[in-house]
């Protein structure tokens, strides 16, 4: 049978146990949750990044056509999205062949 002394550090050991396990188990539900939003900014970002490059397509297409033809609406599109180009003189001519 057990000394009193000895309950009493048991019962002590085994309520600092059952404290380190409930914050062991709310720490690694938190981590849970910090993992899960952090996959999904690495996924935003990689899907952004991607958009990025049709993007520069997009307005690169646009910017030519406003340059070969002239056409003031694509270019004030462009300008109202803070997209500035100018057009080569020399370049142009060779670029209506």
């Amino acid at each position: 049978m057990l000394k009193r002394f000895e309950f009493i550090i048991l019962t002590v050991a085994a309520a600092v146990f059952l404290v380190m396990v409930i914050a062991s188990v709310t720490i690694a539900r938190s981590s849970r949750a910090l993992q899960a939003e952090i996959n999904e900014r690495q996924q935003f970002i990689a899907t952004t990044t991607q958009l990025e490059v049709l993007n520069r397509e997009l307005i690169r297409a646009l910017a030519e056509l406003a340059a070969r033809s002239g056409d003031e609406q694509v270019r004030s599109l462009l300008n109202a999205n803070g997209i500035t180009f100018s057009v080569d003189p020399k370049a142009a001519p060779a670029a209506k062949r």
